[in-house]
């Protein structure tokens, strides 16, 4: 009789286990290779995701919360890797795409206080969500890839199908192109990349976006500087080109971390930033301009006169979807030499109105002296883009490529110590003039000039504090650490590189040292009288 009760109380038990048994699923993103789960040391083998890759996932039934476990790799013949930290999961945790080796998923990072209210016709897009680090997959012809890395400097595209995976989604878009972007960089070890024609069988996009860079940022191994650049921006209420992270695979091959970035000439971006959203009128396409330098001309926004085939205008290059004006010297002479002879009109007092956004330019020249920015406009007019949105009749300033700041190349301790009055510094060569016709123009006036400072006061006080700057800076380069050890280790795809091949040979920890000592000089600087 006690055998007999002592057997239902074990049956009664076993029940009562298997009833509070919690279903939970499991994912993770594998390259290569076969995934298992492992918990208290039995291991489950994951089942791939259709039209998912690289995606596997498991249920299995849980009893005990938290529950700890990490993710077995079987490459076949014999060879498996086992993430060498303990994952854990709470009870009712969303399942989340996790990626193989990597132990951060998801993490918060502080947010930097406003100096002033977002960009009014401004729409942010869910791919910049930059609490992790997303994934992109390229798949494509191998000899064609070889092709471009080995003549880097040519524009070869190439058709590619795109898997892009976050914790949350993962998206496919077959009819994609694939291609080197930038141009200096193009001869760096590391190459940076654009993806254009995302869209998928449905016709979505990416979260509002049909192209992105992917920029490799080989000039700055911490990979943050051009983050927290941008981060800063999206403080001042400028429209201004987003950023967050991604790890790039061509062919399973692993490429580098890189910074996933808007493609500013993209219509998408375009209507998504100075529009809120909604589509321009397609028979008036609104003009856009990259204005770059070289042979020692620069986009300084200066006037000489109404000839567009000027060599002084041969740095602007219109970058519009207008196919009615053929010529660029008939775009320039159309759309730009109207705003420069305007600006030229301002400068001399003939005029009182502008039709650029000065609030924007501003802010913009703000952050371009706190930040160190040696290759922007009013260091070395060049890099910014300017474009005109013809329903409001208004011209924007849009700044872009940030990698050269916060410390980068060269004179550090001249950006560091030249006071307001007296910036852009001066090369030892003479050679950086320091006319900037439409910043001089505005600044001679004195309400104008008032405004400015209280720029700087405004970001000093708010985002451009330490107090703001460096919980932010840690967390995301916690965030990054693993991936960013990876980047360095891996070979780099231009074979022909012919500058720039020691950067990775320097200490990333050197490097993290050098931004941090930089900033907080910068800050001790720009917080003193030397405005």
């Amino acid at each position: 009789m006690k055998i007999t009760k002592s057997l239902s109380f074990l049956l009664i038990s076993s029940k009562a286990l298997l009833t509070d048994a919690v279903p939970v699923l499991f994912k993770v993103l594998a390259i290569n290779g076969t995934p298992s789960i492992n918990i208290n040391y039995q291991q489950y083998e994951m089942e791939a995701v259709p039209d998912s890759y690289p995606l596997y996932q498991k249920m299995l039934d849980i009893n005990e919360f938290p529950v700890n476990y990490n993710y077995i790799l079987d490459y076949g013949n014999g060879h498996a890797e086992q993430e060498e930290f303990t994952r854990q999961r709470s009870e009712n945790e969303e399942p989340l795409n996790e990626f193989f080796g990597r132990s951060i998923t998801i993490k918060k990072h502080p947010l930097l206080p406003n100096a002033y209210e977002p960009f009014k016709y401004f729409k942010q897009s869910r791919l910049y969500n930059d609490n992790f680090v997303a994934s992109i997959f390229v798949k494509c012809n191998e000899d064609e890839i070889k092709k471009m890395n080995s003549d880097s400097e040519a524009k070869i595209k190439i058709k590619a199908e795109v898997v892009y995976a976050s914790p949350y989604v993962v998206k496919n878009f077959n009819n994609a192109t694939f291609s080197i972007a930038g141009q200096s960089t193009r001869g760096v070890p590391k190459l940076s990349y654009k993806i254009k024609n995302l869209k998928d069988e449905k016709g979505k996009e990416l979260y509002g976006r049909t192209s992105i860079k992917l920029r490799a940022e080989h000039m700055d191994p911490t990979l943050l500087r051009e983050k927290l650049y941008g981060d800063i921006l999206n403080t001042l209420g400028v429209p201004a080109a987003q950023n967050t992270y991604a790890r790039l695979y061509i062919n399973k091959r692993p490429i580098g971390l890189f910074n996933l970035s808007d493609h500013i000439k993209n219509n998408h971006y375009l209507k998504n930033t100075f529009n809120n959203g909604k589509k321009y009128d397609e028979s008036k396409p609104n003009p856009i301009f990259k204005c770059d330098s070289g042979s020692g001309v620069y986009s300084d926004l200066g006037y000489y006169g109404d000839d567009g085939s000027n060599k002084q205008y041969s740095v602007y290059s219109y970058s519009g979807k207008d196919k009615t004006t053929k010529t660029k010297k008939e775009h320039i002479e159309a759309h730009l030499i109207p705003l420069l002879k305007e600006i030229d009109d301002y400068a001399k007092g003939k005029g009182n109105d502008l039709s650029i956004d000065v609030d924007s330019y501003l802010k913009y020249m703000a952050m371009e002296f706190l930040g160190g920015a040696i290759d922007n406009f009013w260091n070395s007019p060049s890099n910014y883009f300017l474009f005109k949105d013809l329903t409001k009749n208004k011209w924007y300033f849009h700044d872009a490529d940030f990698h050269y700041s916060f410390g980068v190349s060269w004179g550090q301790d001249k950006m560091l110590k030249t006071p307001l009055a007296e910036y852009p510094p001066v090369e030892d060569d003479g050679k950086h003039y320091k006319e900037r016709p439409l910043l001089d123009a505005l600044r001679s006036h004195p309400e104008i000039e008032a405004k400015f400072k209280d720029i700087f006061a405004r970001l000093l006080k708010t985002s451009y504090h330490p107090n703001a700057i460096f919980p932010r800076l840690e967390s995301i380069t916690t965030m990054i650490r693993e991936d960013a050890h990876w980047d360095v280790a891996l070979e780099k795809e231009n074979s022909n590189a012919d500058h720039g091949k020691n950067m990775f040979l320097l200490s990333m920890i050197l490097k993290m040292i050098l931004l941090v000592n930089n900033l907080k000089v910068l800050i001790k600087v720009t917080q003193s009288d030397t405005l």
